[in-house]
C-alpha cells in the first residue's frame, strides 16, 4: 500500500460520535442564569448556552464547555452587576462539568506525531554520522500549532512534503552508498592567472603592474585569492609564482634581511572570506629572498579539493593587528602619530570614515584635511595617546591607523610583490575529504562480516542494527526479514541496502512517533524525553535504559532528565523553546528602521544570545520560576550598550548583575521580546498585550473578528496610540477582549521597537521631495530624521481594578500572582514536550505539577523534571 495511504489510514481512526442530553439541573441552571445573554446568533462573546444536548466527542464542544467551566469556577460569570446564582447551585454545576470533562477530555489523546524539520535533520545526522547535513531550501516549513512547531496537529504530511522526503531519502542513501562513477580521469592544463584577477582588502596593484601584499593580519581576507580559478577536480596542482621583496630607505620598519615567507592556503570558494587563517588548510610555504633585484621564480606542489581556491598570504610581515599582537597600534602610534600633530589632528577630524572606507579613501581624506588649514593643532587630545582601542571605525585608533600604516607600506615598504601567478594541474588525482568520509561511513554501516555469512545473513545483521536505530526501538524479526527480502531483490548487496535505507527513511515508523496504541512504553518514553530536551533521537544510554525497562521507574526517568539538561545537546531545547515561547526566531526577519539606530546582524545575534543564556542559567541554577519576571541579572556585551545603555567593553557575552525591580531584565524587559512583538519601525500594543496574555498569564484571547481592521500606527504624532485604541474599543465586538489586552500592551509602550526605553514617541521627519525615504545623508544632516514626539502614556487599569504605570508595576503585578505565570509556563513546557494541545485532564495535571513544584521552591529545573514525571508526559 502507498505510504501516503498508510499514514492517512493511521490518522483517520476516530471514536464514534453521539450527543448527550443535558441533565435537568444543568439545563435549569443555564436557563436561569446564562441563557439571557448567551443564546441565539447574538450570544455575547460568541458563547451559546441554549443547546439541549452536548456532543462530548467533538473537540470544539469540550473546548466550549471547558471555557464555561473556567468562567463559573473562577467566579467570572455571571459578570459583576448581574444576579448571582446561589453558591450551592453554582458548585453543583461546576462539579457536573468537571466530571463530564474529565470523562470525555481526559489526559492525553494525541494523534501520531511526525518529526519536524529540526528533529528530522538531527535524526539523520545522528543515524548516519552526517554532522553537516542540511535539508534543501525547497523542503516545506513546518506549521506552528498552539505556539510550537512540534505539535502533531500542525505537522501534516502534504504531497510536496512527501516528494521532498522521497528525494531526501535517496540523497541520504547516496551518502552511505555513493553511485559508482568509474575510475577518476582528469585532464591536466595550465592556468596563466597573472595578477590582474587577484584581490584582497589590504593590498593593491602598483603602477608597474605588480600586486603588493602589505598585511600579515590573522584573517583570511588579507590573503590574495584568485577570482577566476577554482579546482575543477581534486588533485595535486603545481603553483608557480614570480615574487620579489619591496623595500626603500623611507620605511618606518627595519630593513628585512631574512626571507619573506609566502604562505599558501586552500578554502572553498563559496565560504566567508573572514575565516581566520587557523581554520583554513595550509598547503605550503615559499621563501622570497630580499635584495635579489629581479623577481624570483618559485613553485610548490599543492593539494586542492574540487571547488577549492588557493590563497597567498604574507606570513611574517610587521603589520599584524589582531590580538594579542598590535605592533602598529602601539609602536607606530607612539613614534609616528604623536610626532606628527598635523596628521594626528586630521585622523581625529576624519574619525575613520563610514563603514567600508578603503585605504586609498582614508589617505586621500586625511591628506585633504592636512592641506585645509582648518585643523586645531592646539587640541589637548593631541598631547596624549588615544584612550580607546578598537570597537569600530570611529572608536580608534586600532582600525583607522591600520589604513595609514598599510598605505605607507604600500608606498615605501616593506612589502611582498607578486608579478606573476600560474597554476597547472591536476598532475594526479587525489581523494578529497568528502570521498574519504563517505568510504569510512560506508564501512561503518556494513560492519564486520561474520565468517561464512551469506549476503542475506549479512544483510539481516546490518538491517537489524540499522532499523532498530531508525525506528527507535528494537526491530522485529518480521521487519528485518521484510527489509532483507527487499534488499535481496537488487543486483548487489550494496544496491539492496541502498534501497532498504530509502524505504526505511519514508516509513511511518521513522517519520512518526506515537504510532502504537495505549500508554507509552519505555522506548516511547526514551524518544519523547530525548526529542523534548535535545531535539534528537535517544542516545546509547537512554536506549539502554529503555531496553532494560528502567525508564518506567520515575526516579530513573528524572535522573535521565537531569542528565540531558546538563548535556551540550540541551542547547537544542534552549534555542527551540525560547525561539518560539519568547519569539526570538522572529528577529531574523526584522530589520529596525535605520532612523532609530544603526543595527547589524551581530546586534541581533547578541539580543538572541541574551535570551538564550538567561534561559540556560534558569535551568542550570534552578532559579525560582518568578526569576523569569524580575531576575536582577542578564547576559550582555558591548553590542547591547545601544539598547540598555552602559559602558560594557568587548563583544563577548557575560553575566551582568543589577538591582531588581527595574525596567530591564527578565522576559518583560528583554530587548529580544520587545523587538519580536514589534516590526522594527513602530510598536503594536495589541500584539504585545496578546503576547503577554498567551505567554505570561496563560489566558489567550479568542481570534479577532474577521471584519475588524487592524490599527495603523500614526507616525506623524497627530494622534496618540491610546486615542487609537480607545476608538478601536468603541466597537462592541472588540471591547470585551481589548479590556484585557490594551492595558497590558500599553504598559510596555515605553519600550521602542528594539527594546530601548523611551519617554516620548519619535516623530519621523520627511526628507525633501525627491530624496529617498531613508536617505542616510539627509538624516545625518538633521539628526537621524527623528524628532521628539508626544510623551508616552503607558498607564493602564487591569480588569481587576489594579492600575499599572509602567513595566515595573507590571512585574510586581505578576509577582503578586505567581500561580498564573507558573501554570502558564508549565502548560507551555507540557505542550512542547508532549507535542499536543492540553486537554481538560491535562490542565488538571498542570495544577498538580505547579502545586508540587511550589512545595520544592518553584525551581525551574524542578519544574521541567516534574513535567517529565507527570501522567500527561507519559500519556500518548
Amino acid at each position: 500500500m502507498p505510504l501516503f495511504l498508510v499514514i492517512v489510514g493511521m490518522l483517520a481512526a476516530a471514536p464514534a460520535r453521539g450527543a448527550e442530553a443535558l441533565p435537568e439541573p444543568a439545563r435549569r441552571f443555564l436557563e436561569g442564569h446564562c441563557s439571557a445573554c448567551h443564546s441565539g446568533a447574538a450570544a455575547q462573546a460568541g458563547v451559546r448556552l441554549d443547546a439541549a444536548a452536548v456532543d462530548w466527542h467533538e473537540p470544539e464542544s469540550t473546548a466550549h464547555w471547558e471555557r464555561v467551566y473556567n468562567a463559573l469556577a473562577r467566579g467570572e460569570m455571571p459578570p459583576p452587576g448581574a444576579a448571582r446564582p446561589p453558591a450551592a447551585e453554582r458548585r453543583r454545576m461546576v462539579a457536573w462539568l468537571d466530571e463530564r470533562l474529565l470523562e470525555h477530555a481526559g489526559v492525553g489523546g494525541a494523534v501520531p506525531r511526525r518529526l519536524n524539520r529540526g528533529e528530522y535533520e538531527n535524526t539523520i545526522r545522528d543515524l548516519f554520522d552526517l554532522p553537516e547535513f542540511r535539508l534543501a531550501d525547497a523542503f516545506p516549513a513546518d506549521d506552528s500549532a498552539h505556539g510550537f512547531d512540534n505539535v502533531a496537529e500542525g505537522l501534516i504530511l502534504s504531497p510536496p512534503l512527501l516528494a521532498q522526503l522521497l528525494e531526501t531519502a535517496t540523497r541520504v542513501a547516496d551518502e552511505v552508498f555513493p553511485p559508482e562513477r568509474g575510475p577518476l580521469a582528469v585532464e591536466s592544463r595550465r592556468y596563466p592567472l597573472g595578477v590582474a584577477g587577484l584581490a584582497t582588502s589590504e593590498g593593491g596593484k602598483t603602477a608597474a603592474g605588480r600586486y603588493r601584499l602589505v598585511s600579515s593580519r590573522n584573517m583570511a581576507n588579507s590573503a590574495v585569492w584568485p577570482a577566476r580559478f577554482e579546482a575543477a577536480a581534486s588533485g595535486v596542482y603545481r603553483l608557480s609564482v614570480a615574487a620579489s621583496v619591496f623595500q626603500t630607505d623611507k620605511m618606518f620598519y627595519p630593513r628585512r634581511r631574512a626571507p619573506l615567507r609566502l604562505g599558501v592556503y586552500a578554502k572553498p570558494k563559496t565560504e566567508q572570506v573572514y575565516d581566520p587563517l587557523g581554520k583554513v588548510r595550509k598547503l605550503a610555504e615559499i621563501d622570497v629572498q630580499p635584495d635579489r633585484g629581479a623577481p624570483q621564480s618559485l613553485s610548490a606542489d599543492i593539494e586542492l579539493f574540487k571547488g577549492e581556491v588557493f590563497g597567498l598570504h604574507w606570513e611574517n610581515g610587521p603589520a599584524y593587528s589582531d590580538p594579542p599582537r598590535r605592533e602598529y597600534s602601539t609602536t607606530f602610534l607612539a613614534e609616528r602619530l604623536q610626532a606628527d600633530r598635523l596628521y594626528y589632528a586630521a585622523m581625529l577630524a576624519f574619525g575613520g570614515g563610514p563603514r567600508g572606507t578603503t585605504q586609498e579613501q582614508l589617505y586621500a581624506a586625511t591628506k585633504a584635511l592636512m592641506a585645509s588649514g582648518k585643523l586645531d593643532l592646539n587640541d589637548p587630545r593631541l598631547d596624549k595617546m588615544p584612550e580607546r582601542w578598537g570597537g569600530g571605525l570611529a572608536a580608534g585608533p586600532h582600525n583607522w591607523i591600520k589604513g595609514f600604516v598599510h598605505e605607507e607600506m604600500h608606498r615605501f615598504g616593506p612589502a611582498l610583490d607578486l608579478t606573476d601567478v600560474a597554476v597547472e594541474g591536476p598532475l594526479r588525482p587525489i581523494e578529497d575529504d568528502e570521498t574519504r568520509a563517505r568510504k569510512a561511513r560506508k564501512q561503518r554501516f556494513l560492519g564486520e562480516r561474520a565468517a561464512g555469512a551469506s549476503d542475506r545473513d549479512h544483510a539481516q545483521t546490518i538491517l537489524r542494527r540499522f532499523l532498530s536505530r531508525a525506528f527507535r526501538r528494537p526491530a522485529s524479526d518480521a521487519q528485518v526479514a521484510a527489509y532483507a527480502a527487499l534488499a535481496m531483490q537488487a543486483e548487489s548487496l550494496e544496491a539492496g541496502l541502498h534501497l532498504a535505507i530509502r524505504r526505511a527513511l519514508v516509513s511511518p515508523r521513522f517519520l512518526y512517533r506515537g504510532l502504537r496504541p495505549g500508554r507509552l512504553d519505555d522506548f516511547d518514553l526514551a524518544s519523547r524525553l530525548s526529542y523534548f530536551l535535545t531535539s534528537s533521537p535517544p542516545d546509547a544510554r537512554l536506549t539502554a535504559a529503555a531496553r532494560e525497562g528502567k525508564l518506567s521507574d520515575p526516579a530513573v526517568l528524572e535522573r535521565e532528565t537531569l542528565r540531558l539538561l546538563d548535556s551540550p545537546q540541551s542547547w537544542s531545547f534552549i534555542r527551540s523553546f525560547t525561539g518560539q515561547w519568547l519569539g526570538t526566531r522572529l528577529l531574523q526577519d526584522i530589520m529596525p528602521d535605520p532612523r532609530l539606530l544603526k543595527f547589524i546582524d551581530q546586534d541581533r545575534r547578541a539580543m538572541i544570545d541574551e535570551a538564550e543564556l538567561f534561559f540556560a542559567e534558569m535551568i542550570r541554577e534552578n532559579h525560582p520560576v518568578e526569576t523569569f519576571i524580575d531576575p536582577g541579572f542578564s547576559y550582555r556585551s558591548a553590542r547591547l550598550n545601544k539598547i540598555y545603555g552602559g559602558d560594557l567593553q568587548g563583544n563577548e557575552m557575560r553575566r551582568v548583575a543589577f538591582a531588581r525591580g527595574g525596567r530591564h531584565g527578565g522576559i518583560l524587559g528583554l530587548a529580544a521580546v520587545m523587538m519580536a512583538t514589534a516590526n522594527g519601525v513602530d510598536t503594536h500594543p495589541v500584539e504585545r498585550g496578546v503576547w503577554l496574555l498567551e505567554n505570561v498569564f496563560g489566558a489567550p484571547p479568542p481570534d479577532p473578528p474577521a471584519n475588524v481592521p487592524a490599527i495603523a500606527p500614526d507616525t506623524s504624532g497627530a494622534t496618540s496610540m491610546r486615542d487609537q485604541l480607545n476608538r478601536h474599543r468603541t466597537d462592541p465586538t472588540c471591547a470585551s477582549c481589548h479590556q484585557r489586552i490594551d492595558p497590558l500592551g500599553m504598559v510596555l509602550e515605553n519600550f521602542d521597537p528594539v527594546g530601548r526605553w523611551r519617554d516620548h514617541y519619535p516623530r519621523y521627519i520627511r526628507p525633501p521631495d525627491g530624496a529617498e525615504t531613508l536617505q542616510e545623508e539627509f538624516y545625518s544632516s538633521i539628526g537621524s530624521g527623528v524628532a521628539v514626539g508626544p510623551p508616552v502614556d503607558a498607564a493602564g487599569v487591569m480588569p481587576d481594578g489594579v492600575r499599572l504605570e509602567d513595566v515595573t508595576d507590571l512585574k510586581r503585578y505578576v509577582l503578586d500572582r505567581p500561580d498564573a505565570f507558573s501554570r502558564c509556563l508549565t502548560e507551555k513546557l507540557l505542550i512542547y514536550a508532549a507535542g499536543r494541545p492540553l486537554t481538560y485532564g491535562d490542565r488538571k495535571v498542570v495544577e498538580r505539577i505547579t502545586a508540587d513544584v511550589e512545595t520544592r521552591g518553584r525551581g525551574f529545573r524542578d519544574l521541567i523534571a516534574a513535567v517529565v514525571r507527570s501522567e500527561s508526559f507519559r500519556a500518548r
